[in-house]
């Protein structure tokens, strides 16, 4: 169903604001979800809506955005925020991030005791669209095993990085350390789609499955090598700020941990303007490269989405029974308005 993106805006802000958030939080959280959904990912977008009013209801994630600077030096700053929203603290953090690479070359802050932050595009990007590079990362509850295990014991940990270009949009890679997101499959089940694609998922024995009814973990990309990506997000978005890892980052447990790095291009002897050019070089090398047969363009990370971004702006599509979900929502929470599609 299409939804008006202006819409859709407002109800997401106005249900948050009725579930107590304060209405510049609200509409910083509904930007984060439609920039998702807009960008075409939609497993973290208001797809996701019902999942965060949930842990607002249930206390495991606070109203209002607050913390306690843990460290703070010139280029480096740990936060507790006290289960906030993940979203909101990303935001804030970010911003924080850049100002002190935008004095000192690099700024990096850790958000500890936090909640599910969705995309971390966004925040790459807003380092990005500050002409800084951004780095972004985050444990994650379980939903892979060790290499050869079979139990689920650490997060598809997400890594996401843009880099601001100049005749091109910015390239930025978003990417969680598994083949596919558990969201996905999720989607799959919701559906009642019966058959995952091979290589999606293992079941609860540690043996390949395409039954989506048996899907217990995710597999990793390049097999231990994506194992061993998220072990080393574990160490620096959650062992080096004093954050969780794990079964402890989850939802009803001590909640995520995450890192946001901005790096100020003119800091290593380069000015933005030779930066962003020698960036579009390189650019311009990949899409003149040989194309194999079949292949009419050759894409840069993250400029799919950034196309699917532009065509998004006045409206989206969004499920059925994901508009069914927020108008029951709004009515749970005493919301008047309606929500419908075009």
């Amino acid at each position: 169903m299409k939804v008006n993106v202006k819409e859709l805006r407002a109800f997401c802000t106005g249900v948050f604001v009725c579930a107590g958030m304060p209405e510049n939080e609200a509409g910083i959280f509904t930007d984060m979800l439609l920039h998702a959904d807009m960008r075409g990912v939609k497993s973290h977008g208001v797809m996701a809506f019902e999942r965060y009013v949930g842990l607002l209801e249930n206390g495991n994630m606070a109203k209002k955005f607050n913390y306690d600077a843990v460290a703070d030096n010139p280029v480096v700053a740990v936060w507790d925020v006290h289960r906030s929203c993940g979203h909101v603290a990303g935001y804030y953090a970010m911003i924080e991030a850049i100002a002190k690479a935008g004095k000192y070359g690099v700024g990096f802050v850790g958000v500890r005791n936090s909640s599910h932050f969705g995309a971390g595009a966004y925040y790459s990007l807003q380092a990005a669209n500050a002409g800084m590079i951004g780095i972004v990362s985050s444990t994650a509850g379980p939903t892979m095993a060790p290499w050869g295990g079979k139990e689920k014991v650490i997060g598809n940990n997400p890594l996401s990085m843009s880099a601001p270009a100049a005749k091109y949009p910015a390239v930025t890679l978003d990417m969680a350390q598994s083949t596919v997101a558990m969201g996905k499959i999720m989607i799959y089940k919701s559906q009642g789609i019966e058959r995952l694609p091979a290589g999606w998922a293992f079941d609860k024995d540690g043996n390949p499955t395409e039954k989506t009814e048996d899907a217990y973990s995710v597999t990793p990309i390049a097999g231990y090598k994506g194992v061993g990506l998220s072990l080393f997000i574990d160490i620096i978005s959650g062992i080096l700020i004093g954050g969780a890892t794990g079964g402890r980052s989850g939802d009803a447990a001590s909640g995520p941990s995450h890192t946001f790095i901005a790096i100020d291009p003119p800091a290593f002897g380069l000015s933005l303007v030779d930066f962003m050019a020698q960036l579009d070089d390189r650019i311009q090398e990949f899409k003149s490269s040989p194309k194999k047969d079949g292949v009419d363009e050759i894409y840069m990370p993250g400029e799919l989405e950034e196309i699917q971004y532009a065509k998004s702006q006045i409206e989206i599509d969004v499920y059925d029974y994901i508009i069914d979900q927020l108008n029951a929502i709004a009515d749970r929470f005493g919301y008047k308005a309606r929500l419908s599609g075009l």
